[in-house]
């Protein structure tokens, strides 16, 4: 078995399942601000996880103290995560503040990413 299959098993085991939510197509309104179209929602498994972060990176704005580590499994995954998607995991929606993809040796084995709530929705 292939590293990434090991990943989205592991993932799959002890993780769950989600949904990534990617904006509609976009128009500007009168004042120039944007209108999103329906999101598309994409299925996903992930497990989720705390940061555990010095102060100096909470102080320094890399890291909000509510943040999460979110890894998205990468078999199976249509779409790349990008920062301009949201997350819902069971009722709770989240937005992705950084996404970094681990592939040692070009492919992507999952995605790791920093999610915090989403008080727009």
């Amino acid at each position: 078995m292939g590293m990434k299959q090991t990943a989205s098993r592991l993932i799959a085991r002890y993780g769950q399942a989600a949904t990534l939510l990617r904006p509609g197509d976009v128009t500007f309104g009168p004042f120039g601000d944007p209108i999103y179209g329906p999101d598309t929602e994409y299925p996903v498994t992930l497990l989720s996880a705390t940061y555990m972060v010095e102060l100096q990176f909470v102080g320094g704005g890399f890291v909000d103290i509510a943040d999460r580590r979110v890894f998205v499994a990468a078999d199976g995954l249509t779409v790349t995560p990008n920062t301009i998607d949201r997350l819902r995991i069971g009722d709770e929606a989240l937005r992705i503040i950084r996404v970094i993809p681990l592939s040692p040796g070009g492919e992507v084995l999952f995605y790791e990413l920093q999610v915090r709530d989403d008080l727009t929705s």
